[in-house]
Parts: C-alpha cells; sequence; structure tokens
C-alpha cells in the first residue's frame, strides 16, 4: 500500500516537473520570438532599406513626427547597417546611461576621419586607450569642482562681450559672440587671451565652424556606408564630400598642432599662463607621447566654441521674438541685483526666470539635434524589442526637446514652464538633455553652462534685444529656421541691441576690459 502511494506521489511530481519544463521552455520561446522583433519604424525598400526615405534637411525633426506612428523607439535601415533612433528621454537613459556599457562606443566616420578628426575624444572607440587617455583628461580639468575656477574669467569676459555689442552694428553680432565663446575656451585650454580680431584663433574657429556646416553630421555621409567612395573622384555619386573634407583637412591639423606647440614655448620662455595644455605638460614624463593631448585640446576648442555660439544666437533669436520674456527677466534682475552692479554668478540662484530663459533655450531649438551617434557593442533586448549588435543610435535631442508628456505647448517659448507651482509647471530642466547621455555626456558641461548663464544674465541686464526696421519703417521679423549640421544657428539672424538706459551703457563700460 506504502509503496503504490508513493509511486503515485513520484509521478504527480515528475508530471509536475515535466509541466514546469515545459512552461519554461514555453517562456524562453516567447522571449526569443519577442526578442527577434525589430523596433517599429516606417517601410523600406528592397536591399537599400530606408536609404530612399531618409530625410535630406531637418532629420530630428522629420524622426520626431515618424515617432508619433511608431513609437519612442524606432528601427531604421541604410545599406544593411541599422540604426535606432531614441526620441524620449526615458528611453536614452534607459539605454545609453544605465546600460551605458555597451551603447558608449562611436562607428567609424570615415568622412570626419578624412577631415582629420578621428583623434578627438568626440569621435573615438570606447575603451581603447586614447579614448580613456583624453577623457581622463577632460574630467580632471573640466569638473563641477575645477569649473568655480573658471567663474570670474567667464564674467569678464562676458562684461567685454556686452560692451562690444552695445558699440557693435547688427552685422557684427554674431561674429562678437563667436570671439567670446572662443575666448572662454582658449583662455582654459591655452591660457590665451583674444584681444583683437586677427587672432589666430578667432580664424580656426571659423573654418572649423565652416567645416562642421559643410560636412553634415556624422554618420549621415555616403562615405560612412562606402568607405570605397573617399578613393573616387569628387564627381562621382555620393563622393562630393570627399574634395571638401581634403581641402579642409589642413586647417583641422593646425588645431590640433598649433595650441599645443604654442603653449610649449611660452612654457620654456617661462611665460605660459595656467591653462589646460599647461596642466597636462607638467603632469607628463619625458617623453611621453603628446598625441592624446592634442586630441584633447582640439576637442575642447571645437566643441566648446561651436555649441556656446550656437546656443547664444538661439538666445538673442528667442529674445527679438519674445520681447515679453525679456522683459520679465530683466524687471528680476533688476530687483535682485539693482542699478548698481551687474549679475554674478552668485545671483544664479535667486534669478530663477533668467534661468528658465537659459533652460528654454537649450530646448526650444537646440544647437546640436540628433547628437553624435553612439555604437551599440552587443546584441540588447529593451521591452521586448532587439537591438541589433553593431546599430548606430541616434538620441533624437530635438524629439526630447518637442515631448508633449514632458513639456506643454512644447513649440513655445516659455522660461516660466520651468518654475514651481503655482506660477510654472516644474518641467525639468533641458540641460540633462542638451549635453548628452552616458559615457559620452559632454565633459565640459559645466563649464559650458556657466558661460552660457553669465552671457545671458549680462546682455538681459544691460541692453535690449529688438527688431530691426527696414528703410520703410516696417519691422523686420526673423524666422527661427536653423541650419542643417552637426551644429545648428540661426540662419538669418536680425536684431538691434542698444543699451537699456544711460546708466546701463556707462556700468557696462565701468566693467568692461
Amino acid at each position: 500500500m506504502q509503496s503504490c502511494c508513493l509511486t503515485s506521489m513520484s509521478a504527480v511530481l515528475y508530471s509536475f516537473i515535466a509541466f514546469a519544463c515545459a512552461l519554461s521552455v514555453l517562456a524562453v520561446l516567447r522571449q526569443r520570438r519577442r526578442a527577434s522583433i525589430l523596433p517599429p519604424g516606417p517601410p523600406g525598400d528592397p536591399l537599400v532599406g530606408h536609404l530612399l526615405r531618409m530625410p535630406l534637411t531637418d532629420s530630428a525633426l522629420v524622426f520626431h513626427q515618424w515617432s508619433k506612428t511608431y513609437g519612442a523607439v524606432m528601427h531604421l535601415k541604410v545599406l544593411g547597417r541599422s540604426m535606432i533612433i531614441l526620441d524620449t528621454y526615458q528611453a536614452a537613459v534607459d539605454l545609453l546611461d544605465k546600460r551605458g556599457l555597451i551603447y558608449s562606443d562611436r562607428p567609424k566616420f570615415t568622412l570626419y576621419e578624412l577631415l582629420g578628426w578621428d583623434p578627438s575624444l568626440t569621435f573615438l572607440q570606447y575603451g581603447k586607450k586614447h579614448y580613456n587617455t583624453q577623457r581622463q583628461m577632460h574630467q580632471s580639468y573640466l569638473s563641477r569642482h575645477k569649473a568655480e575656477e573658471f567663474k570670474p574669467m567667464q564674467t569678464q569676459e562676458a562684461r567685454t562681450l556686452v560692451r562690444n555689442l552695445i558699440e557693435a552694428s547688427p552685422d557684427k553680432y554674431e561674429k562678437l559672440m563667436s570671439r567670446f565663446a572662443t575666448g572662454i575656451i582658449t583662455q582654459i585650454v591655452a591660457g590665451h587671451r583674444i584681444t583683437s580680431n586677427d587672432d589666430p584663433y578667432l580664424r580656426m574657429s571659423k573654418m572649423v565652424y565652416e567645416a562642421l556646416a559643410k560636412t553634415g553630421p556624422p554618420g549621415g555621409s555616403p562615405l560612412d556606408f562606402f568607405p570605397l567612395l573617399q578613393h573616387f573622384p569628387p564627381w562621382f555619386p555620393g563622393a562630393k564630400h570627399v574634395g571638401v573634407v581634403r581641402a579642409w583637412r589642413p586647417t583641422m591639423r593646425e588645431l590640433y598642432e598649433y595650441p599645443l606647440s604654442t603653449v610649449k614655448k611660452l612654457q620654456k620662455a617661462g611665460e605660459a599662463l595656467p591653462s589646460f595644455i599647461l596642466d597636462q605638460l607638467e603632469q607628463m614624463g619625458e617623453g611621453e607621447d603628446e598625441e592624446d593631448l592634442k586630441g584633447a585640446a582640439a576637442t575642447m576648442f571645437a566643441a566648446g566654441e561651436a555649441t556656446t555660439w550656437s546656443s547664444l544666437c538661439i538666445f538673442v533669436l528667442a529674445m527679438v521674438l519674445n520681447p515679453d520674456c525679456q522683459a520679465k527677466a530683466q524687471k528680476e534682475i533688476d530687483s535682485v541685483v539693482g542699478a548698481l552692479r551687474l549679475p554674478e554668478a552668485g545671483d544664479r540662484r535667486d534669478l530663477p526666470i533668467v534661468e528658465g530663459i537659459l533652460q528654454e533655450t537649450l530646448r526650444w531649438r537646440p544647437g546640436v539635434p540628433l547628437g553624435v551617434p553612439h555604437r551599440v557593442m552587443e546584441e540588447d533586448i529593451y521591452h521586448g524589442m532587439r537591438i541589433p549588435k553593431g546599430s548606430l543610435v541616434f538620441a533624437n535631442i530635438k524629439g526630447m526637446s518637442l515631448d508633449e508628456s514632458v513639456y506643454s505647448n512644447p513649440t513655445s517659448f516659455r522660461p516660466e514652464r520651468y518654475l514651481p507651482k503655482p506660477a510654472g509647471n516644474e518641467e525639468p530642466h533641458f540641460n540633462n538633455v542638451a549635453f548628452g547621455f552616458g559615457r559620452r555626456i559632454c565633459t565640459g558641461q559645466y563649464v559650458a553652462d556657466n558661460t552660457l548663464w553669465i552671457a545671458i544674465a549680462s546682455i538681459l541686464a544691460t541692453c535690449n534685444i529688438t527688431n530691426m526696421v527696414d528703410e520703410h519703417g516696417k519691422i523686420i521679423v526673423p524666422d527661427s529656421i536653423l541650419t542643417d549640421g552637426l551644429v545648428s544657428h540661426p540662419q538669418n539672424l536680425r536684431c538691434m541691441i542698444t543699451p537699456r538706459s544711460a546708466d546701463a551703457r556707462a556700468l557696462t563700460m565701468e566693467t568692461a576690459v
């Protein structure tokens, strides 16, 4: 009897185990089937995939429009290469931040290598010696704590910018904002203060931006999909950029060589001022390779100047189109700072409307709408969707700025959206998005943030930014269209910048050097 019961119990146990195993197998098969499903996307064509459907202009906005149909994570395929578009902040954080170990690589950018950017931290592949060395250099000199040391210099340069804007004609405004952005970076990188419009760093910054504008965003050129095109003449279909980048390469190489060679000469003469390059030289051993230092310095120079200049131009455009926002910020500054001095970095917490204008400038028209693509190093699964190994992964900054579930009425410029309720909606600051994600986040984010804030606060405190008027007395309203490219800026920035008062002008002249 007992044996019979044991046999019966064993049969039940075996049946239960078999049933559990079957369920496990079914679960695994179901998971694999789900994981084999790529993220949704628009229909492609045989062989070429989405090549003929890729937008020629404003790709970030087009991708965002597609996301309304296909979702926050989209899959595109161009000539066999998978592209993943992340259109929400949460998706970017989940993959690029939380899974940064496998999402921090860069693809090979043939176009930018021809241009001479291959030793730059921005484009170096993750984990390689040069990447690790350059990132350590940046992190040691551009940390949040170290950025505090640059605030007095940034403040002084902002005062000079305001004086120059007040004295200049409208056609010079963009050049002066570029000079300001370049001047901040050259002092940090090379200990060099720009005092003349003939400065070689200004010439190089102009050339760098023109090169970036003409070559377009990385990962989007036919050369990046067909590297063999670099061996064809420029008239050959798909090879038109070859001649352009080869013409610009000497300038790019000068940007790598000039700062280091100049600082070394000054160091030898005992005349070098504190700077990133000098700091690194003093830490380097005799005969140590200097290529990483060149690449790190060039990255700081090119990335810092172009993005800061772009954001300042966008700020000016926003003030022309939104005079009520300008007036509210000026009223706040007058109340907190008064008329006897100009804003200082220490005033930032007490100027929430000015802070809102900075955040809204970054969000309303992102200067880097799509950014540099990441490359996933291993196959991954996200919410049941398969992310193929080697995919190019784009964080669509523009799309995130237009996310209606995060930002109310996102096409409007509304600095108050960041204020606590009931004055605002407590919407999240956009600098968490604008500077990138994961281990590829901009290492100069704290310096850039401080630079933009003091410039914006100084301009608002002393200047009125208004529409231009034509010869017939008609107000000229600038459009808000930005250029295409890795870094975008207003296509047609037309405005007037004048002193708010005689006292404001006098204060500006007293504080500028």
